[in-house]
């Protein structure tokens, strides 16, 4: 009762100290951003722990966590101050949350056994008080990487890795192993193509190949940490990569639409209209299935004649405008019929957790009027991009940029900003005309 007693006083005060100074726990945000000033700062991070920034004279920049108790745990007892470690995240230095736990750790232990949490730092760890060890396991590694990536990652990608992570990769390579038993000296390549070889004797070369991927990205990041020597033991070579052929998207000849728009007219799966819409826009504007489903009505612009497709629903991860042809504006308005009360275009209350449709939706239509391995939803691109050169004779190039393509090697697309857009709207046109020609509805 005394130790849990002590621990409530103990957080009392601090709270009591950062209220009297009208001051709030600082974030991880906050603490990467701290600059050093001209004199020595103390910036409270919570239940006594604080971080110290060196003058500008002293260090510039130079962070480091300590920890403030009062030690005897009596009221004679001395206000002392127990050193973390070194801000940031490579070899002993420590994160907010990471100096959070061990300054908690530290306490509970010194509380417990009523010795000077300073003491208790040189038995653990030598004549060194602050060495952390550098040995991190696999799982550790992958939970920052984690935390550091997931963001930037599409959802569907972030789903992806998890699953990849979790039922391929820990289970073969092991939570608990250290980060360093993956280093070449100590075997960890062979240990890396075994993991592979063992998911391509399952018969799947290709999901193999993307493992070993994002072990190279995970170990990558172990390396730049410093938490394991370079050089990285899921590296490729002519000799890690697998010999399946890629396999496209099945598309259908130019001459072969008026079969299938017929087939589709007739709507033998009685398929509901949002459904239909959805893969008649897929055909009207070549995009793909997740940059189209995802559209809100405030993305049709139809002051400027466009509907833009933000950056986060592009492949490209750069914004997209598609030309609003009188085609594709009749399929909007018609939406806006079912669901001109959403925000959403394709809105579905049981296609998917977003609220719109399910992107697999148009692939299911396609399948179901007898198209199975014939043509996909993603395959109607290629039809796109070949008959709209070959056929209605327009530059591949001006095409390829409607698709959201990157056109040039990286020097000439930083100094090209053209966007093409009268030859766009020609082309979109044209196409949409095409389209109706060979029996497309709207």
């Amino acid at each position: 009762m005394g130790d849990v007693m002590g621990d409530y006083l103990d957080v009392m005060r601090d709270w009591v100290r950062l209220w009297s100074m009208g001051a709030k726990p600082y974030t991880d945000l906050q603490i990467r951003q701290a600059k050093a000033q001209q004199g020595r700062q103390k910036l409270p991070c919570g239940d006594g722990l604080y971080l110290i920034v060196e003058s500008i004279s002293r260090a510039a920049n130079s962070k480091s966590f300590i920890g403030r108790i009062r030690f005897p745990y009596t009221r004679t007892g001395k206000q002392i101050e127990v050193r973390i470690g070194v801000y940031g995240k490579g070899i002993n230095q420590y994160s907010l949350k990471e100096a959070k736990e061990e300054w908690l750790r530290l306490r509970k232990i010194s509380k417990q056994e009523n010795k000077d949490p300073r003491d208790i730092q040189k038995e653990e760890k030598g004549i060194n008080p602050y060495k952390k060890s550098p040995i991190k396991s696999l799982e550790k590694v992958i939970e920052i990487f984690w935390e550091e990536k997931v963001l930037i990652w599409e959802k569907t990608t972030a789903v992806d890795y998890y699953r990849k992570i979790h039922n391929q990769i820990l289970p073969v390579l092991g939570a608990n192993t250290p980060i360093d038993a993956f280093d070449w000296e100590n075997d960890g390549r062979t240990k890396l193509l075994d993991l592979k070889k063992g998911i391509e004797n399952r018969g799947s070369k290709s999901q193999a190949d993307k493992v070993f991927m994002l072990c190279r990205m995970i170990f990558d990041f172990a390396i730049d940490r410093g938490w394991m020597k370079d050089q990285n033991p899921a590296r490729t070579s002519t000799h890690t990569r697998s010999t399946h052929k890629k396999e496209n998207n099945p598309s259908l000849e130019w001459d072969e639409l008026p079969v299938f728009f017929n087939a589709f007219e007739e709507n033998e799966p009685n398929a509901n209209e949002i459904v239909r819409s959805a893969t008649k826009l897929l055909f009207l504007t070549a995009l793909r299935v997740g940059s189209l489903v995802g559209m809100r009505f405030d993305e049709v612009d139809y002051e400027n004649g466009l509907i833009n497709v933000p950056a986060k629903r592009m492949k490209s991860k750069e914004d997209l405008q598609v030309p609003l042809t009188p085609e594709i504006k009749k399929v909007i308005k018609n939406m806006k019929t079912f669901n001109g009360h959403q925000e959403y275009v394709f809105y579905s209350a049981r296609g998917s957790k977003n609220d719109f449709m399910n992107p697999s939706s148009p692939n299911t239509l396609i399948k179901r009027l007898g198209y199975k391995g014939k043509l996909t939803a993603h395959g109607i691109r290629a039809i796109f991009l070949t008959a709209g050169h070959e056929t209605l004779g327009f530059d591949k190039n001006i095409i390829r940029i409607q698709m959201g393509h990157a056109i040039g090697d990286p020097v000439e697309r930083s100094y090209l900003h053209a966007k093409f857009w009268k030859p766009r709207i020609k082309f979109m046109n044209a196409w949409n005309k095409a389209l109706l020609e060979r029996g497309l509805e709207v």
